[in-house]
C-alpha cells in the first residue's frame, strides 16, 4: 500500500520547499523530521536575488518579506585598517526580477513555508520521526521510521534525502562523499550590540580575525562568523569565543552579548550521484559547501526548485523518470563547476586575504560592469529547465552572458 507519492526526509528549509512545490501540482508528500519542531539555531539567513523568483513562484515571497528584510548591497570591511567596499546589487535591475537580497533566518523561512503546506490536504509533516532505514523495488520504498510510540513503516513511489550534511538516505544508498573539508571550524554567533556603528553587513576581511559578519533583524539582531583551527579542541571554545571578541570589538561600550552560537565544520563534498532508483538526494545531503558566499542554502533551494518540476513531470505528465537523471548530473555539475571554486575563492578572501585576492576584490566593487558580473556569478547555481518549460534563470530577459565569472 503506498502511504503517500513522494516521502521527504528532513524538514529544512529544502526539504520544506520541495514539499511545497509538490503540494502545488496536487502531489501527495509526508514530510519526516526526527526533531520536534524547526531547529532554532545560527543556519543560513541570506537568500539571494537569483533564488528570489523560485520563493516567488511558489507564492511565498511577499510572505517572508514582510518579516524579513531586503538588503540593497554586497560589502566587505577590511579589520586592520577599516576600508569599506560595497557594491549596488540594484545594478543587477535589467537582469534579474527581483536585484536585491532577502535576510530571514532560516527558522523563519520555514515557518512561512509551513503556513503555506497547510493549505494543502495532500501535504503532511511529521515530527518525530526519525527514518532508520529503507528498501525500494520497482514500485516504491518502504522507510523504516522511529517514533515516540514505536516503529512503523511508510510506503511512497519515492524518496528524497533533505536531510543535511549527515544524511541516513545517502548513507543508506551506499554513496561516498567525495571531496575536502578546510582546516577551520566556523563558529556561529548570534548576537546584539552596537554593530552597524563599527561594520559593515557583510565580510569582514582578515588572516586572523576574519568573519563573515551580517545584520539578520532591522532590531539590532546580528551573526559574527569567525574561524578557528581545526587543531584547536572543541572543549576550549567558548574561552577562544571570549578572546577573539574581546581583540575584534572595539571599546567597552559595545554591549556586546551573545544568544546562540554553534560551531560545525567546513567542507566542499558532493555524493557521486544524487539519484539511486527510487531515491534522490537534495541540499546538503546531496552537497556541502562552505558558507562565506551563501551559497549553501541557494544552491538547495535550486535544487528543491529543479527536482520538484522533475517529479511533477513524472508524476502528473506521464514524464519519462530519465529526467531524475538530468536532475541529478545537472545539479552535481553545478557544484562543481561554479558552487565549489566561487565559494571557496570568497572563504580565502575572508579569511586567507593576500594583496592580489584584496586589490582584485577593490577593482571589482570600483567598476559597475564588473560588480555587475561578480553579483550575476548566483544565477549560474540554477539549473535551465528539465523541460524547458519554466524560467529558472529568473532573469528579466533572455539569461545574462556570464563568461568567465
Amino acid at each position: 500500500m503506498i502511504d503517500n507519492e513522494v516521502i521527504i526526509v528532513g524538514a529544512g528549509p529544502v526539504g520544506l520547499i520541495a514539499a511545497l512545490g509538490l503540494a502545488k501540482r496536487g502531489i501527495g508528500v509526508t514530510v519526516l523530521d526526527a526533531a520536534g519542531d524547526i531547529l532554532d539555531e545560527p543556519r543560513g539567513m541570506t537568500y539571494h536575488w537569483a533564488a528570489l523568483a523560485g520563493l516567488e513562484r511558489l507564492g511565498v515571497l511577499a510572505d517572508a518579506m514582510e518579516i524579513g528584510y531586503l538588503k540593497h548591497d554586497w560589502s566587505a570591511q577590511v579589520f586592520r585598517t577599516g576600508e569599506r567596499l560595497s557594491m549596488d546589487i540594484g545594478l543587477l535591475k535589467d537582469d534579474v526580477r527581483h536585484p536585491y537580497s532577502l535576510v530571514l533566518g532560516q527558522d523563519a523561512l520555514g515557518r512561512v513555508v509551513m503556513r503555506h503546506l497547510a493549505k494543502h490536504a495532500c501535504a503532511d509533516i511529521r515530527w518525530g520521526h526519525a527514518v532508520t532505514g529503507f528498501d525500494q523495488d520497482d514500485t516504491g520504498v518502504t522507510v523504516r521510521v522511529e517514533t515516540g510510540s514505536g516503529t512503523r513503516e511508510w510506503r511512497a513511489r519515492w524518496l528524497v534525502g533533505a536531510d543535511g550534511a549527515r544524511s541516513i538516505v545517502r548513507s543508506g544508498l551506499g554513496l561516498g562523499f567525495e571531496g575536502m573539508t578546510w582546516g577551520e571550524r566556523f563558529v556561529a554567533t548570534n548576537c546584539r550590540g552596537r554593530y552597524e556603528d563599527h561594520f559593515v553587513s557583510g565580510y569582514l576581511i582578515d588572516s586572523e580575525y576574519g568573519a563573515v559578519v551580517h545584520q539578520i533583524t532591522t532590531e539590532g539582531l546580528w551573526r559574527h562568523t569567525f574561524a578557528e583551527s581545526l587543531e584547536l579542541p572543541e572543549e576550549g571554545i567558548e574561552k577562544r569565543m571570549a578572546d577573539y571578541f574581546r581583540a575584534v570589538l572595539p571599546g567597552t561600550d559595545f554591549e556586546h552579548e551573545i544568544l546562540r552560537w554553534r560551531h560545525y565544520r567546513m567542507h566542499q563534498r558532493s555524493a557521486e550521484t544524487y539519484r539511486v532508483g527510487r531515491v534522490l538526494l537534495a541540499g546538503d545531503a546531496a552537497h556541502v559547501t562552505n558558507p562565506t558566499r551563501g551559497f549553501g542554502l541557494v544552491g538547495g533551494m535550486f535544487d528543491a526548485f529543479t527536482l520538484t518540476e522533475a517529479l511533477g513531470a513524472i508524476l502528473r505528465d506521464g514524464g519519462d523518470d530519465a529526467l531524475l537523471d538530468a536532475y541529478s548530473e545537472a545539479r552535481r555539475r553545478v557544484f562543481w563547476d561554479y558552487t565549489t571554486p566561487i565559494s571557496s575563492d570568497s572563504k580565502r578572501l575572508v579569511f586567507e586575504p593576500t594583496r592580489e585576492r584584496l586589490e582584485t576584490f577593490r577593482t571589482v566593487a570600483a567598476d559597475p560592469d564588473k560588480t555587475r558580473r561578480y553579483l550575476l556569478s548566483g544565477v549560474a547555481l540554477a539549473t535551465p529547465s528539465l523541460l524547458g518549460t519554466m524560467n529558472v534563470w529568473e532573469t528579466v530577459g533572455a539569461s545574462p552572458g556570464l563568461g568567465d565569472l
